[in-house]
């Protein structure tokens, strides 16, 4: 029994030991599972956290992102309303264009005339960093939607006339033949060109001798007979090279097309020159004379640099100055779309030639051409002339110059204004062509005005419209081969006309009126100018005497018939 006992004890004991032994274990492995779930739970916590964090990372991201946008967006609304060539209310609003100073290209009349009676002179010219005109409204999306629909339409219009062709000739005409016939022996006018850079170039060390002899001459009277001479020098120098290009285009018998560069590239080289000599002779009066040179700071220089010449000869400006407001970059994708378009507005204007004017009058000097004939094709040039009007200012005005003003980082862009919005000729011809105004106001009408005419505003007025009407003559007659004065006729007498005509209408009448005399003059321009072209190429002169580029040939070889035979019915007459 004892034994029995002491076994029981002993399994009793044992199994005692085992069950104690399993319940540890089974305790580990509940607190293992539970650690490892939450490890797992913490792991899972910190990847969710990661999530969020990347995800709020994201959406702080985005938000920026966004952000960033809306406030360029509305800068860039801000900018748009804040145009720099125009304040908003001379856009928008039924301002007068002549309210702007010419001075200063954005300032108010009133303004103006206040700087103008100081010292009895006459505002100057101020360069600002601006767009053009358009540049700045394209920003704005509806007048850019204008601008489609009237890209629009001139492809309508050239398909318009491709289909015509095709179905009913069998062939297609592309218009390409002006622009092969116009800018013929372009190698050559290039060449020439190149001349003219190089003639251009000699005023910059001929000036310099100027200052420096001048500055060694000890008499007043050496000094002005020295001044006089130079004088005298630098007007044979502007009549021999003015000559010597004419006698060039002349001779190597150039085309129209290629002819009116050359010439207008003669003009602007002409104009340049006598910007930078007229510029800088007070400059050097002063820095030469003995009262001046002991009072004259260290760094003042009597002639500009080289490199100061060089830029003015390219900048798309006439009006000289030593520094200009300059563009931090070139924007070449602003230059590639602008030569785009240039070569797009030659090609059209081209077209327009082939296509509306020269069915009109390749006939003219082969046979006699009647009264109504004439008429027909005179109110049949007025639309396509209009239409070539607008391309060629389009492309010179603004693609050409903001292209070139691109190349050359030049800030300034103000090439035109708001002239179709003129209400009176004044206006037009103060918006139109700033540069060219620019250039006529500095140097022809202000030095009228101040050293002429002693504030005889009118002849001032009258000189600027001759020089202008002279210099556009001499590019027609000697392109054209022919003296037709009807574009001097429309400056110098029809000008000054519309000029006090429209005075004083009203803004709505008045720029009716402009917009139809525009119309008119061009159709009238174009119509003579091609009926006098095609007629010496029908009907060629006899000589070569100044009386046949004086004798318009379309009078007298097949000239016009007069037919009595019109009359007017009315129309319950025609049944």
């Amino acid at each position: 029994m004892s034994e029995l006992n002491s076994s029981t004890n002993s399994a009793s004991g044992s199994s005692s030991c085992g069950s104690s032994d399993g319940e540890s274990n089974g305790v580990g492995k509940r607190a293992q599972r539970e650690l490892k779930e939450e490890v797992v739970k913490d792991m899972a916590i910190d990847k969710m956290r990661e999530k969020m964090d990347s995800l709020v990372h994201k959406l702080e991201k985005d938000v920026e992102r966004k952000l960033d946008l809306l406030v360029e967006d509305l800068v860039g609304e801000v900018k748009l309303f804040n145009l720099k060539n125009y304040k908003l209310r001379e856009l928008f609003k039924e301002t007068s264009s002549s309210s702007i100073s010419t001075a200063d290209g954005g300032s108010s009349s009133s303004r103006g005339r206040n700087r103008s009676r100081t010292g009895g002179k006459l505002p100057d010219k101020e360069f600002v960093a601006r767009n053009s005109l358009l540049t700045d409204l394209f920003e704005v999306k509806h007048i850019k939607t204008i601008y489609h629909i009237f890209v629009v339409i001139l492809i309508i219009m050239f398909l318009n006339t491709v289909v015509h062709d095709f179905v009913d000739r069998g062939r297609i005409n592309l218009g390409f033949r002006p622009i092969v016939a116009g800018f013929g022996k372009f190698h050559i006018a290039l060449l020439l060109w190149s001349c003219m850079q190089i003639a251009t170039l000699c005023v910059y060390p001929s000036f310099c001798l100027w200052v420096f002899v001048r500055k060694d001459c000890k008499k007043n009277e050496s000094r002005k007979v020295w001044d006089i001479s130079s004088i005298f020098g630098l007007v044979l120098y502007q009549c021999t090279f003015v000559a010597f290009v004419i006698k060039a285009v002349l001779w190597l018998d150039l085309p129209p097309a290629s002819s009116v560069a050359v010439l207008m590239e003669m003009t602007r080289f002409v104009m340049k020159v006598h910007a930078f000599v007229r510029s800088n002779i007070p400059r050097a009066l002063e820095r030469t004379t003995k009262s001046s040179s002991e009072d004259k700071p260290a760094h003042a220089v009597a002639v500009p640099s080289f490199s100061k010449f060089i830029y003015f000869l390219f900048a798309p400006t006439l009006v000289y100055r030593d520094e200009y407001p300059r563009t931090k970059r070139i924007r070449w994708s602003v230059v590639f779309r602008h030569v785009l378009e240039v070569i797009g507005v030659i090609f059209y204007i081209s077209f327009i030639f082939e296509r509306f004017l020269t069915p009109l009058f390749d006939r003219f000097g082969h046979a006699e051409i009647s009264s109504g004939k004439f008429v027909l094709s005179l109110f049949g040039s007025v639309m396509p002339g209009s239409l070539s009007f607008l391309c060629g200012f389009y492309c010179l005005l603004h693609a050409w110059m903001n292209a070139s003003s691109e190349l050359l980082r030049f800030a300034d862009r103000l090439f035109y204004r708001d002239w179709w919005n003129a209400s009176s000729f004044a206006e037009y011809i103060r918006s139109w062509n700033v540069v060219v105004h620019d250039w006529l106001y500095t140097y022809i009408y202000k030095d009228a005005v101040e050293h002429v005419f002693k504030d005889c505003r009118f002849l001032a007025t009258v000189l600027v419209f001759t020089v202008s009407a002279i210099f556009h003559e001499v590019i027609l007659a000697f392109a054209f081969r022919f003296f037709f004065p009807v574009m001097f006729v429309q400056f110098e007498f029809m000008g000054l006309l519309l000029m006090f005509v429209t005075r004083n209408m009203s803004k709505d009448v008045g720029n009716i009126l402009l917009w139809l005399m525009l119309c008119i003059g061009n159709g009238i321009q174009l119509s003579l100018y091609n009926m006098e072209y095609y007629a010496r190429r029908n009907c060629p002169v006899s000589g070569e005497s100044l009386v046949d580029y004086l004798i318009p040939v379309s009078w007298s070889c097949n000239g016009i018939s007069h037919n009595p035979n019109w009359t007017i019915s009315a129309p319950w007459e025609l049944n």
